[in-house]
């Protein structure tokens, strides 16, 4: 099967009515814009982005400050239960959408003001801190420094210096009035400094070359060092409290707008990727011109919803265009669980065939007969279900795709007869169903039907010789898929001269297999 054939569906109409456009476009199930080469802007679509753009920033900055993760993790999952269920959101206009968004919900807004208080409160905790550790060393000080500084004829200042410098500073600044104070360290001293004015560069020069610069307390605070650090104590503990306080009142809007402020993320993502990707439809200065890559099952949908302005679809006959369009996997619901692992090895062209339907045929069978085991494999798809309906994004589709591979595992364990390595006639519950008489004992037949320990060796060969027609029926799947492939693209040089010959050197080891088997292995 290939992947899904594509079309090329273009939109024209008038540049005014591009939002509706997107509107009607954004219901349509698949549609890959066409880049075009086109700088007109469209009014219309730029105001309705920038409204997108601003509830989205606004949305991030609140999940950034409640630190609020955008997908629920594994370990959440298990220990936590975490689960949010998907809401249905329809809306018949883009613009509509993005007025909703703007109406932010009351306790959204008032985590958003509570985040804004905290981030005040955590500057100002900076600031008193900052003082405090200025003050620490001058905090016996009761001096008065509001008046220091350069005066009209006289200069006085405070200066923190090392002890040891201070016969220095003293020799240097001879007749010069310095004032010693003491402080809680021994390693520092505090002086003041007074002269005259024509003094101070002197003075500023010298207490530079020794590290030292004039002891400032800032605007707004006591100017005396005592008052000021008692000042920053005492604010630094009732900031310090208000903070907790708040801390907690964050955690609490937390569990409960999490949800919610996570459904609003991801709508506004959506709107604005939606706006940015056919920000700038091509066209002229009045009519614009939409183009995109649509599945040609989707026309008929595509013309419906695109009715009222003028609609065209054509195949892919461009070359430029036809080198790499994009691929849709179109596969039946219960094949797309297999997607991922596709997504993982890689998304095929356009032309090739699509090996999902293969993995979900060849996956659970190759599982099943390599893991068999009623026990593990029960557990193993309980957890995959887990992930299934409590996860999001990949993580629900790889737990889907875990929870058919534990089934199938558990499936073959019943074939094998074991449990977590144990018979299964070794567990009281299925030797009461098992025994005659009991519910399943018509069945009965079933429990190790496959179990190696009781074969002979005839049907461990038979066994064998089944696992190796699976295993050759999946590995000639590849090699002519690789040849239909080149065939389909031109490449025929490579197709004849290395993908054939690969095929028929495979098969001449495929041979060797059956004929050492066939001779019960007897090839001396």
């Amino acid at each position: 099967m290939t992947v899904a054939e594509l079309l090329i569906g273009s939109v024209i109409l008038p540049r005014i009515e591009s939002p509706k456009a997107i509107s009607r476009l954004a219901e349509f199930e698949w549609f890959h814009k066409l880049d075009m080469q086109n700088e007109t802007l469209t009014p219309e679509i730029d105001d309705l982005l920038l409204r997108a753009q601003k509830v989205h920033q606004f949305i991030e900055e609140i999940i950034k400050g409640l630190g609020i993760p955008l997908r629920v993790g594994i370990m959440e999952i298990l220990f936590k239960g975490t689960v949010f269920k998907k809401k249905k959101y329809e809306i018949d206009e883009i613009e509509n959408m993005i007025t909703d968004l703007e109406k932010t919900p009351d306790i959204i807004s008032k985590a958003a003001t509570m985040l804004e208080e905290n981030a005040n409160i955590n500057r100002s905790l900076e600031e008193y801190r900052t003082l405090k550790d200025a003050l620490k060393v001058a905090n016996k000080l009761n001096v008065d420094l509001s008046n220091f500084g350069l005066m009209n004829h006289f200069y006085a200042n405070l200066f923190v210096i090392n002890s040891s410098d201070y016969g220095e500073i003293e020799r240097t600044l001879e007749n010069i009035p310095i004032f010693k104070y003491d402080l809680e360290s021994k390693e520092k001293l505090a002086i003041i400094i007074i002269s005259d004015s024509d003094d101070s560069i002197k003075i500023l020069k010298v207490m530079r070359s020794f590290n030292s610069n004039p002891f400032s307390i800032p605007k707004g605070f006591p100017q005396i060092p005592s008052e000021a650090y008692s000042l920053a104590e005492s604010k630094i503990k009732e900031l310090s409290d208000k903070q907790k306080s708040i801390s907690k009142e964050i955690s609490s809007i937390t569990r409960k707008v999490r949800g919610e402020i996570l459904s609003i993320h991801e709508n506004s993502f959506v709107v604005k990727e939606v706006l940015e990707t056919l920000r700038k439809p091509g066209g002229t200065k009045n009519f614009a011109v939409i183009q995109g890559f649509i599945p040609k099952k989707m026309e008929k949908k595509f013309k419906q919803i695109t009715n009222q302005w003028t609609s065209i679809t054509e195949e892919i006959k461009d070359q430029e265009i036809s080198t790499e369009p994009p691929t849709h996997l179109d596969n039946p619901r219960w094949v797309k669980t297999f997607e991922v692992i596709t997504d993982s090895q890689g998304i095929p062209k356009r032309g090739e065939f699509d090996p999902t339907w293969m993995i979900a045929l060849m996956w659970p069978i190759f599982y099943g007969l390599m893991f068999a085991d009623l026990g593990h494999g029960s557990l193993l798809m309980g957890l995959g279900l887990l992930f299934k309906f409590k996860g999001q994004g990949n993580l629900s589709r790889w737990g889907m795709l875990l929870a058919i591979s534990g089934g199938a595992g558990a499936i073959a364990g019943i074939f094998q007869g074991e449990a977590f390595g144990f018979h299964l006639e070794h567990f009281v519950v299925f030797e009461s169903l098992l025994q005659e008489g009991g519910p399943l004992h018509s069945i009965d037949w079933l429990i190790g039907a496959i179990s190696v320990a009781e074969l002979t060796f005839e049907q461990v060969i038979m066994i064998l010789k089944v696992s190796i027609f699976l295993g050759v029926v999946h590995l000639g799947w590849a090699f002519i898929l690789r040849i239909h492939n080149y065939w389909r693209t031109g490449d025929k040089d490579t197709m004849i001269f290395e993908a054939i010959p690969n095929l028929f050197m495979w098969l001449g080891v495929f041979a060797v297999m059956m004929g050492a088997i066939g001779s019960g292995y007897d090839v001396m």
